[in-house]
């Protein structure tokens, strides 16, 4: 049964401070009854409970830096931002993930973070 991809993609932006992050967009373009799935899983990440929502995306950071994820560097730590997050928090972030994953996870993520850092001045 295909999904009401529109509203449930919508839903899952307002629910990252308005942000639609690219991969999320191409997921909604060429496979769209990906995102009924996707908006399910994503309600542990936007939901306070014994961790409050930024502290989990900023997990999330930590996450995405060690699997060398580049193009999921920046659409993270924007919705940690967005969820209050500081600079000092982010780069703490990225830091545990050089402490898991090696110096190559700081490589990975110095093009999202300086964009996002670029943005944060504007």
């Amino acid at each position: 049964m295909p999904c009401n991809n529109n509203k449930e993609f919508g839903e899952m932006c307002s629910n990252m401070g308005g942000y639609a992050p690219d991969t999320l967009k191409a997921i909604k373009e060429l496979d769209p009854d990906l995102i009924s799935l996707l908006k399910k899983m994503d309600e542990v990440m936007v939901t306070d409970c014994a961790l409050d929502k930024k502290t989990k995306r900023l997990m999330a950071l930590s996450c995405v830096a060690v699997r060398m994820c580049e193009d999921c560097i920046y659409a993270q730590a924007k919705v940690a931002k967005n969820y209050g997050a500081t600079k000092k928090e982010i780069l703490e972030s990225i830091q545990v993930a050089v402490l898991i994953g090696g110096v190559p996870c700081w490589s990975v993520a110095k093009k999202g973070i300086a964009k996002l850092f670029s943005e944060w001045e504007e």
